[in-house]
Order: C-alpha cells, then structure tokens, then sequence
C-alpha cells in the first residue's frame, strides 16, 4: 500500500513540473507555427494553411533564417524541419 501511495505522489508532482520547451522556442507542427509559452507549453500562433502570397500560391511552415520558425512560400523552404 505505501508503494501505491509513493507512486501516485510522484506522478502527481511530475505531471504539473514537465517543460516539453524552452520560452520562445518556435517549431512547425504540421501546417502550424508554435511558439513556446513561459510554462513550457506549445502555442499556436500561425496557419500558413491560411496564408496565400500574391500569386495564389501556398506557404507552409519552414525554419526562417533568424533560426525560427515562419509561414514561407512552398517554393523558399529549405529543409530542416518543415511539414
């Protein structure tokens, strides 16, 4: 019994503690521009689905050259982690 108890002190205590990111960490999730919150937390900030340049043509979630993470023309993504 006291392991039981043991066990669910600790789960409870870690599950409120875990930071899956650093504050303002940005990533692509799919179609999706996430930035991290102070708690550790992704957010969404963008849908490139949403965004359309000048030409009609789609963007899409792509590492940026400040070392972030933007909505960019299908054709200007350069790898790394995009969708």
């Amino acid at each position: 019994m006291r392991e039981v108890m043991l066990a669910l002190a600790l789960a409870s205590t870690l599950s409120g503690c875990v930071h899956v990111c650093r504050a303002m960490q940005t990533r692509c999730n799919g179609p999706y521009v996430e930035i991290c919150d102070e708690g550790g937390r992704w957010q969404r900030v963008m849908n490139c689905d949403d965004v359309r340049g000048p030409d009609g043509g789609p963007w899409m979630c792509c590492p940026s050259a400040d070392g972030g993470h933007a909505c960019l023309p299908a054709g200007e993504c350069g790898g790394g982690d995009a969708r």
